[in-house]
């Protein structure tokens, strides 16, 4: 029998304690009538070289565990040049990947079904190109200084918890050490250069296990979101936690900005690099370049973007309440974000 789709799954994804969630995702999709093969990773990028044979093999392919598998899959499957389709059911660390394209992080029995369903669409991709000219494709956020070293500590760790506590804990142990130093950031149409902690050029809106970090950033605008920060690591940290619920931004130590193009540099030789990473995957050093992608890729995707549903669910009544919040102040932040609850649109 004609297997339809390659199911690449990361047996130790969570320190190997998902195993009876993947069994739950096949027998889900065996009584949707989903037929597939199973591919398991054996080490790191191994997903790479699965998901690019399976897609030249003529599967459609899906990754199965956390963003780091997901990733490496989506780099597969676009390096195959074989336009095969691609979809995620998320088990595993993090999840935000599968997010981005509206996948809900908390129902593998609705992902499974978002498979068997079979809707494409295409998703705007990002681009990433380091100093040595390795490029790598992502879904989500691709970010540089203190985040990319608590993703940094996230991935040498052992990943005995669920993805957001583990990014956390790594989250606190980097605040005491991080030093900000100067960047300079080039845009489509402008500059900006000075101290930052961080800057995140958003694909997709989140990382780290649900940080709203670009908070309006989608996947069919065919433009980056970029928020750069500067405040103290202590009140950062401080911060960290109203990213879940969208309810940071604005700040007046954030700078946001849309491009479609995306250059950041150390300004000062002297300074330590700052390290980047998209997806949560290390890429190396600055200078690292950005492009956007408009439907660069074709998903097995929800017709409605689920995500934000889920998000409504659970963080809905403190992100009205913000947004009423903001308008009071005349802050009208909000007011031109697509997924706003009904009773919020103006």
């Amino acid at each position: 029998m004609t297997k339809d789709y390659a199911i690449i799954y990361n047996p130790v994804a969570a320190a190997g304690k998902l195993k009876d969630q993947f069994k739950f995702a096949l027998k889900t999709l065996d009584n949707l009538n989903v037929s597939y093969q199973i591919f398991k990773t054996e080490h790191f990028q191994h997903a790479i070289t699965l998901a690019r044979e399976t897609a030249k093999d003529g599967f459609s392919v899906v990754g199965v565990g956390g963003d780091g598998t997901c990733n490496e899959v989506l780099n597969g499957v676009i390096k195959s040049n074989t336009n095969a389709l691609l979809g995620f059911i998320p088990i595993g660390t993090g999840m935000d990947i599968p997010g981005a394209i509206g996948i809900r992080p908390d129902n593998i029995k609705r992902a499974c079904e978002i498979i068997a369903e079979n809707k494409t669409g295409k998703s705007d991709i990002g681009l990433s190109i380091n100093s040595k000219n390795d490029q790598k494709y992502f879904l989500g956020i691709g970010s540089q200084g203190f985040d990319a070293e608590v993703t940094k500590r996230t991935n040498k760790s052992q990943k005995s918890r669920k993805g957001t506590q583990n990014y956390v804990l790594n989250l606190l142990k980097t605040v005491w050490a991080f030093k900000k130093r100067k960047i300079r950031v080039t845009l489509d149409h402008e500059t900006w250069e000075g101290i930052a902690n961080l800057v995140a050029v958003g694909n997709g809106p989140t990382y780290g296990g649900w940080m709203y970090m670009c908070p309006k950033a989608n996947v069919h605008d065919g433009m980056f979101h970029i928020t750069i920060i500067d405040i103290a690591n202590l009140p950062l940290l401080y911060n960290f936690n109203s990213m879940y619920s969208r309810n940071f931004q604005p700040h007046p130590r954030v700078f946001e900005f849309i491009s479609k193009n995306v250059k950041i540099e150390m300004v000062n030789e002297d300074d330590e690099a700052y390290i980047g990473q998209v997806d949560g995957e290390i890429i190396g050093d600055l200078p690292i370049t950005y492009k956007a992608l408009r439907d660069g890729y074709e998903f097995i995707q929800p017709i409605k973007n689920e995500a934000e549903q889920w998000f409504q669910e659970k963080h809905g009544k403190k992100f009205a309440k913000y947004v009423k919040k903001l308008r009071k102040k005349g802050s009208p932040y909000y007011d031109d974000f697509e997924f706003l609850p009904e009773n919020l649109k103006i």
